[in-house]
């Protein structure tokens, strides 16, 4: 008995899957873009994000314009911004000199998590210190206004307080432990 060639019918070659994988991959690559949109970011950089996300190595801005179709100029505004928020890294390659290359970070816990401390840790910071300096003034002032006031500004630095902790939860622990936590959550454990 002989065995069966590689490229005999009894094995799909990865030519004639092609098809199918570019279709699937096309799949996904377009909801990226339409999942970008429900964050109000506009679909090319899911779209690029996506294909990034596929690719076997990092792509050059040039690259990432012939796949995508979009202007080089619109494939730097977004790979910038998406580099901003820890979904691209820039990367060297040797004997390229200078040219950018990107790749996409596959962890989406780690982009969340960098997004968290980032972004919403800023706001936290920025709202707990007006918050601590308004309730001081109002603390110092005499009236009945002043006290409706700070019973407000109270009510918000407890939500803050909270927020800050539940941040360093979520920045500090991976997915897993989290989603273990919520499990045990709410099965009461």
């Amino acid at each position: 008995m002989t065995e069966p060639d590689a490229g005999s019918a009894d094995e799909p070659t990865e030519d004639a899957d092609e098809p199918a994988v570019r279709r699937a991959r096309e799949e996904v690559i377009e909801a990226m873009a339409r999942a970008a949109e429900v964050y109000g970011i506009k679909p090319s950089y899911g779209r690029l994000y996506g294909l990034l996300y596929f690719a076997d190595e990092p792509l050059s801005l040039d690259r990432l314009a012939d796949e995508s179709d979009y202007a080089k100029s619109t494939v730097s505004t977004a790979t910038s911004a998406m580099e901003r928020y820890h979904f691209v890294h820039r990367r060297s390659i040797p004997g390229e000199g200078k040219k950018a290359y990107y790749e996409a970070e596959t962890d989406l816990w780690h982009v969340f998590q960098q997004l968290l401390n980032q972004e919403v840790r800023s706001e936290v910071r920025i709202m707990t210190r007006a918050l601590d300096e308004a309730a001081e003034t109002l603390r110092d002032a005499d009236s009945e206004r002043a006290e409706r006031d700070l019973q407000k500004v109270e009510k918000l630095q407890g939500v803050y307080e909270k927020a800050d902790r539940a941040l360093t939860v979520l920045t500090s622990s991976s997915l897993d432990r989290i989603t273990d936590l919520f499990g045990r959550l709410r099965s009461g454990e």
